[in-house]
């Protein structure tokens, strides 16, 4: 018996599966486990729900430029739907819809306040609604770097690389102010805290961030 077919046994025998599947018969198990996993933490990250947040751009859109993609936040609980689009020279108007229409609703306006040199120094503007969420007004101070991208050229066995005048990597940190004027318990909470983040050209990014909840 090679290590495989022991590797094998011994995770089916874990999962209380006969090793002496078809691939078949593993192909159907696999696929209806994976479908009640997937219904499973669709419930329980519904049930954990609490708020939304706004997406955070690191620098505004260029006039006319728009913007449209998905967000996914730990507190919101579900994917949500983003579009934005420059309104002003130096302001962005955001609009999102939680998967569920009812989940992670939100507007927001970004405004660029002044940037010295690479840094990027903004205001956002926020609202944020759920039918059994916690809806909310927020206020952040958003802080950002751009480094421009430098793209690989080759040409034979030799390889350059040009930085780029038009795509950039950001790394960003940010001070938000958050008012829930009625939770979901009733009370008002008054949250404060900061936010850390990497956003790849403009098309990508992760944020990290604790608010904390100076009410509760």
């Amino acid at each position: 018996m090679s290590r495989a077919e022991l590797f094998l046994g011994i995770v089916c025998r874990l999962w209380k599966i006969s090793p002496m599947f078809s691939q078949r018969q593993l192909g159907a198990w696999i696929r209806k486990f994976g479908i009640r996993s997937g219904v499973m933490l669709v419930a329980v990250l519904g049930l954990i729900n609490c708020t939304s947040h706004p997406l955070m751009m690191p620098e505004p859109l260029a006039p006319g430029e728009s913007f449209n993609g998905f967000m996914f936040s730990f507190e919101n609980g579900l994917p949500e739907y983003v579009y934005r689009r420059n309104i002003l020279t130096n302001a962005d108007l955001g609009l999102r819809i939680g998967l569920l229409p009812t989940q992670g609703d939100g507007l927001d306006i970004q405004y660029r306040l002044l940037q010295v040199g690479n840094h990027i120094h903004s205001l956002d503007l926020s609202a944020g609604y759920g039918v059994d969420q916690n809806n909310n007004f927020s206020i952040t101070y958003l802080n950002s770097k751009k480094k421009p991208r430098r793209q690989k050229i080759r040409k034979g066995r030799k390889v350059f690389y040009k930085i780029s005048k038009t795509h950039f990597n950001y790394s960003y940190f940010g001070i938000r102010y958050m008012l829930i004027p009625h939770g979901v318990g009733g009370d008002t909470a008054h949250r404060l805290g900061a936010l850390w983040g990497l956003n790849y050209n403009r098309r990508w990014g992760i944020e990290l961030g604790y608010f904390h909840d100076f009410v509760g």
